[in-house]
């Protein structure tokens, strides 16, 4: 079956108990109304949501080949609508669409489903009137099934009146997010920390900026954005249908921005990874105060040149920064410019040292 079919959900038990509930679902015809899926791969999730939208109306209850599978997987089936933010944004005039097809007969027998991607960049007006529809649902054959990297962003009053699925990506996100050379990535900052620190110049801010500026840049060189070609080409199929100049303008508008949200996921995603490095050369540091021999560091090598630069650290101050970095963690999808938070959280690191 398509959601049996998903390999990489198969290595957690919250996937699996998920697919497990869904299934069931599927399987006794006892299906809400309303679905939130989250979790920190949109694709990811879209990819699920279609697999059960296809198992929804599959005669075989998601065989993959047959007409209604096909095209439901494609996202063309003629009883699946799927909105997506035209910019920054999902505003009214979209809810208003999905809203006018909810309403009107399901094309062909089966349910009418209706996927939101990124549901969390509802404008307040078009989440207010998500709302009513979630409150008084067209009919029994309607499902909505929304999607969102950030589920605190979505308004209570929505999240209510779904059941919440939370998946777990871990590891398909980190292969799908580091095409980064991870050895290569790695070596950039433990070199670049291990210099930093060393560093007897007195500049410790340049120091510490040029060491994030690196890393940032790193991270941006290695984006490679799957979906661009097939957005040049849907723009060329447009022009080619003699499609209205001000149609094309916003289709290539809304592509842009997508493109551009999906550069800043991946910056953040590389920025959290520098994050985790970052913590545990923390770690390391108070186990060496604390007199832990090098086979109990997270980084065995790092142990002489933490013993030379950090035999008497405050371990408050270490602590206190190991806060910083968890606070910078939540803000980092709504910071514009990530390589600061990198630059002050360096600054601070720089100031721990004892000899310096």
């Amino acid at each position: 079956m398509l959601l049996d079919d998903l390999s990489y959900l198969a290595d957690c038990s919250k996937n699996r108990s998920n697919l497990k509930i869904l299934n069931y679902s599927i399987d006794t015809d006892s299906l809400s109304h309303a679905y939130i899926f989250c979790g920190n791969s949109i694709n990811l999730l879209f990819n699920i949501a279609l697999s059960f939208a296809a198992s929804i109306n599959c005669e075989s209850k998601g065989c993959g080949s047959c007409h209604v599978c096909r095209n439901t997987l494609k996202g063309i089936y003629e009883n699946i609508i799927i909105l997506e933010p035209e910019g920054n944004f999902i505003t009214m005039d979209r809810v208003i669409q999905l809203q006018k097809f909810m309403s009107v007969s399901a094309y062909s027998p089966g349910y009418k489903v209706c996927i939101i991607r990124e549901v969390d960049l509802l404008n307040k007006e078009a989440a207010n009137r998500l709302l009513k529809t979630l409150e008084d649902p067209p009919d029994e054959k309607s499902i909505f099934i929304l999607l969102t990297e950030d589920l605190p962003a979505i308004m209570p009053t929505v999240s209510s009146r779904c059941i919440i699925f939370e998946w777990d990506f871990l590891t398909a996100e980190k292969n799908n997010i580091m095409n980064l050379d991870e050895e290569l990535f790695r070596k950039l900052i433990d070199e670049g920390i291990t210099g930093m620190l060393s560093s007897a110049d007195g500049n410790s801010y340049k120091d510490c900026l040029e060491l994030a500026a690196r890393i940032n840049e790193y991270i941006k060189g290695s984006f490679k954005n799957d979906d661009e070609e097939e957005g040049r080409s849907l723009v060329e199929m447009y022009k080619k249908t003699g499609a209205a100049k001000n149609e094309i303008k916003k289709l290539e508008e809304s592509l842009k921005a997508k493109n551009k949200r999906k550069l800043n996921k991946f910056i953040n995603l590389g920025i959290n990874y520098v994050f985790d490095i970052i913590a545990a050369w923390l770690e390391d540091i108070l186990s060496v105060s604390q007199g832990a021999s090098k086979e109990a560091l997270n980084v065995p090598d790092n142990f002489n040149f933490i013993k030379k630069y950090f035999s008497k650290p405050d371990s408050s101050r270490v602590f206190a920064l190991m806060d910083v970095i968890e606070k910078n963690r939540k803000y980092l999808k709504y910071s514009i410019y990530p390589e600061l938070a990198l630059d002050n959280i360096f600054l601070q690191m720089k100031l721990l040292n004892a000899v310096n």
